[in-house]
């Protein structure tokens, strides 16, 4: 019995815990951050804050809630960035390592748009382009594991960056380099803005692609405390 919670409780044991706990944190914060903002705009502009750009709910004039937003970011990417630093200490194997190094890019990356909203349009474009190519990056990774490591990325996990690899890519095409901002959408006629869209789909992918991490390294540790214990 002494032995089994002194197992349970190692250094190994507690840095898969923390992976998983501040990834889940992170994507919680991010989501209820989001949430927030989302509805306080709805009750604006109804269905068009879903054909806005993402970014635009950080607008400190336009925006009503957007220090809620902000400050989400800042919190969620604190908490990738402390989940790819655990990820790291883990050795699951080299490109657990490039994994990681990628996702603390994504962290540094929130962290920074949190810091720079739309208001910081310089900035903010420098950042946001971090962003674009840090998640184009992590899921280029995260595909290049399921080949090479496939203990570490589950199918869902597969799938799920092959999307986002998808969406990264569109993202980049319509992104102007000159400006490193995208072409404002007219929302005339009843247009579709595809790069809001394409927007809202890579925050929701990242945000997904945290939480299906975070499962995936408690199996794994699971897994690796049977066989110690075994």
């Amino acid at each position: 019995m002494i032995q089994t919670k002194l197992d349970t409780h190692s250094t190994h044991y507690d840095l898969h815990r923390l992976v998983v706990l501040m990834i889940l944190v992170g994507a919680c914060v991010t989501s209820v951050g989001i949430s927030i903002s989302v509805w306080a705009e709805y009750q604006d502009i109804g269905m068009q804050v879903f054909f806005r750009r993402s970014d635009f709910l950080g607008d400190y004039v336009q925006s009503p809630l957007a220090y809620v937003f902000n400050m989400s970011l800042i919190i969620a990417g604190t908490c990738i960035l402390l989940a790819m630093y655990g990820l790291y200490l883990l050795k699951l194997g080299d490109f657990s390592h490039f994994l990681s190094i990628a996702g603390s890019w994504v962290g540094l990356s929130i962290i920074l748009i949190g810091v720079f909203p739309i208001n910081y349009l310089n900035e903010h474009r420098l950042v946001s382009t971090s962003f674009l190519m840090s998640t184009f990056v992590l899921h280029l990774f995260t595909i290049s594991t399921r080949f090479n490591h496939k203990e570490i990325c589950s199918r869902p996990l597969f799938i799920l960056a092959i999307f986002g690899f998808l969406s990264a890519s569109g993202l980049i095409y319509q992104l102007d380099w000159s400006t490193l901002d995208f072409t404002p959408c007219l929302h005339e006629g009843g247009d579709i803005c595809w790069v809001a869209l394409n927007m809202w789909l890579q925050t929701n992918i990242t945000m997904l692609w945290c939480v299906l991490l975070a499962l995936n390294i408690r199996k794994l540790a699971i897994e690796q405390y049977h066989a110690e214990s075994g």
